[in-house]
């Protein structure tokens, strides 16, 4: 089977669909020797020097990216002679006669367009609900989001569910090892503790909620918001500066890592997610996780994390609060964070994924 992976996000993105498609992709070629693999992409990048890549650039010109992808791309599609296209990010340029494979990781710009740009709304108004009905093959993340699907098509139509992963690689936290010992890591200097968000800055993330919770609380700790910056983020970013909270802008997997093992606990607030791969992450390194209940956070990670109302600040202090005072609770989130998170891997989202490509053969 020939399989064609639109691969934009690779060199457009750095946030989490950067991510789902990276290691997708890193995966696939790892455990699959029998399918031919080709990717489509925008511009030069080195993750493509060793694959079967071709480039269609994206100009500047009013409406060549709509012509790029409605037109440019199948053109090329055909001439692949494609058994199989997988667009990993929502809209699919899908005039082709090959089978057709998507990846929905949220509904937040039909369920919530007030937190994207006015763009992204009406491209998904105009073109989503067409595309999933034509679509051969339906992913998503979490079993939230599919039920979104299914309720947004009008139709009970058939949509797998395939969790993402993460590369698990845990090193003991500073807190972890004098709760297992009974005495601090020795350390060369000493830091100030904190407690972090990573992931992008935009409104959905309700991160004006979890300042205010942090200022009210008047604790020792810092607080820093990691990430990229996203859009309508200017009210988000001005009042963290004006609070004295710390902003690093887009962190690499090297600074993520210390970021993640050395707080004293993550926090995400988000009001709706598809999946939420920053706590999987921080549970990983052994961090306790306070997030919302809402959507597929709370189908997640209720069981493992500390969950709240994302709409009750008085309830998220209580949370953080917990976290930090009690020792027995915050080894116990960290113990389940550890063992949870054993459970997931990119190889394993790959093998889930190539099986659901395979089942479109028949």
């Amino acid at each position: 089977m020939h399989i064609v992976i639109l691969a934009d996000p690779i060199d457009n993105q750095r946030a989490g669909v950067h991510t789902y498609t990276r290691k997708l992709v890193e995966n696939l070629l790892k455990i699959d020797h029998e399918n031919k693999y080709t990717f489509i992409h925008l511009k030069e990048n080195d993750f493509f020097n060793d694959k079967n890549h071709y480039i269609i650039p994206k100009k500047n010109r009013l409406g060549y990216g709509s012509y790029r992808k409605f037109f440019l791309i199948p053109r090329l599609i055909k001439k692949l002679k494609a058994d199989l296209v997988f667009e990993p990010c929502h809209i699919g340029p899908f005039r082709t006669k090959a089978k057709k494979a998507v990846m929905i990781h949220d509904l937040t710009p039909i369920l919530m367009p007030q937190y994207h740009e006015k763009r992204s709304t009406i491209v998904h108004r105009l073109l989503l609900k067409r595309i999933l009905k034509n679509s051969d093959l339906i992913l998503t993340a979490s079993k939230s989001t599919k039920e979104d699907i299914n309720s947004y098509i009008g139709q009970s139509k058939q949509v797998s569910v395939v969790p993402l992963g993460i590369d698990f690689k845990h090193e003991e936290t500073d807190m972890a090892f004098f709760l297992k010992r009974g005495y601090p890591k020795p350390k060369k200097q000493a830091k100030e503790p904190y407690i972090l968000y990573l992931g992008t800055i935009e409104p959905r993330k309700n991160l004006e909620t979890l300042i205010d919770a942090y200022l009210e609380l008047k604790i020792p700790h810092k607080l820093i918001i990691a990430g990229e910056i996203g859009w309508k983020s200017a009210k988000i970013v001005n009042k963290a500066r004006e609070a004295g909270i710390i902003l690093t802008g887009f962190v690499d997997e090297e600074e993520k890592t210390k970021l993640y093992k050395n707080a004293s606990a993550f926090i995400y607030p988000s009001f709706y997610e598809g999946f939420g791969l920053p706590p999987l992450e921080a549970m990983a390194n052994g961090v306790p996780v306070i997030c919302s209940n809402t959507g597929s956070l709370g189908e997640i990670f209720g069981d493992t994390a500390l969950t709240f109302d994302p709409l009750d600040k008085a309830e998220l202090k209580n949370c953080i609060l917990a976290v930090l005072e009690n020792t027995e609770l915050h080894k116990e989130l960290v113990e389940k964070g550890l063992k949870f998170a054993q459970n997931y891997s990119w190889k394993k989202t790959a093998r889930e994924t190539l099986k659901c490509f395979e089942e479109l053969k028949n």
